[in-house]
């Protein structure tokens, strides 16, 4: 455990902090009953093929039922060369990296899943059991990435970056501060109607929302495009805090998550996915700019109280304007994520 005692932070310090603490304010649960796997001879998807794109072109590399366990290795997205890491953490950190990664494709998900029955008009249901994290991680500011590109650039420190023993469930941040590991899956999508996405990006068909809540216990669930689904899952987060704002900015790792898929009919009045926890139903969005983001969140989370929980739209808006929590959970890709909730013990 760190002692944790009154210290001064450098500028770059106290921008990595932010980001790394406003999880806090998340309203993810403190606790929560999770439904998990005891099965041990479950299906893996692998790291030793990798996609850089949602696409329905990519081979598939895994096949599984509905209703059935499976896990799925994720690759730590390449972080600072290795010759630049301090010597106490190179060889951890070396472990778990790996150079044969493009050094500008961002995100790499494993994958391409697919799931028998998946068929377009299907909703897809992920079903996250427990998320296991590598012992290392990494965050970084690139100098021109991130919420304010170029506020620590050229003219100030220029670009910056720290790697994190994970232990005990803790981030050693430094001799003083250590986070607590709310691990998270940045990239979990299928593949988009017309033609192949970036996994930097994110919209209807899943992909880079970077949402804290898409984490152990949690369900989101998916628009289906394509026979099989095709399912792809990266961007493991060891923890990230509201906006991701230095653009590296989570404490990217790798690691291992147990998952399981559902099917049904996907609701007419759903366009976006959807995420569902123990205590909250959730809408997202992704858009630029963030007030676009948030307005179409909204929108999804009253057409949803209309058709499930018998409000009507106006209902639902007046409802809204006094349980809504909603906050942007990205602003550093090329559009922003958003998430708006309503507690369910709203709705019973």
């Amino acid at each position: 455990m760190c002692s944790i005692k009154p210290l001064l932070l450098l500028k770059a310090d106290y921008y990595w902090l932010c980001n790394a603490l406003a999880i806090v304010n998340s309203g993810l649960p403190a606790t929560h009953e999770i439904n998990r796997p005891e099965k041990t001879d479950m299906k893996k998807a692998t790291t030793e093929t990798l996609y850089y794109e949602h696409s329905a072109s990519n081979p598939v590399t895994l096949t599984v039922e509905p209703g059935e366990w499976f896990q799925v290795e994720t690759q730590m997205n390449r972080g600072p060369d290795a010759d630049l890491v301090p010597d106490d953490i190179r060889g951890l950190y070396n472990r778990y990296r790996s150079d044969s990664q493009p050094s500008d494709r961002g995100n790499a998900s494993s994958g391409c899943i697919y799931v028998q029955g998946a068929n377009p008009g299907d909703m897809l249901t992920v079903e996250i059991g427990e998320i296991k994290v590598h012992p290392v991680g990494w965050t970084r500011y690139r100098g021109s990435t991130g919420a304010m590109p170029g506020y620590l650039g050229p003219s100030n420190i220029g670009e910056q970056f720290r790697v994190c023993r994970i232990e005990n469930n803790e981030i050693i941040w430094s001799e003083k501060v250590c986070f607590p590991v709310e691990p998270m899956m940045g990239v979990i999508g299928v593949a988009p109607e017309r033609e192949a996405r970036h996994n930097g990006w994110a919209g209807e068909w899943g992909g880079n929302f970077d949402i804290q809540e898409v984490t152990d216990g949690a369900k989101l669930s998916i628009a289906v495009n394509h026979e099989g689904a095709l399912l792809h899952v990266g961007d493991m987060h060891a923890r990230q805090g509201d906006g991701e704002i230095c653009g590296g900015g989570g404490i990217e790792t790798g690691g291992t998550v147990t998952l399981r898929v559902n099917l049904s009919e996907k609701p007419p009045e759903m366009t976006w996915p959807r995420i569902e926890n123990e205590d909250y139903i959730m809408t997202t969005a992704c858009e630029k700019p963030a007030e676009d983001a948030f307005r179409i969140a909204l929108s999804e989370m009253i057409l949803w109280l209309e058709a499930s929980y018998g409000m009507t739209q106006g209902e639902a808006y007046m409802f809204l304007s006094q349980c809504l929590e909603a906050r942007v959970t990205q602003f550093v890709n090329p559009s922003y994520s958003y998430v708006a909730k309503v507690a369910k013990k709203y709705l019973n």
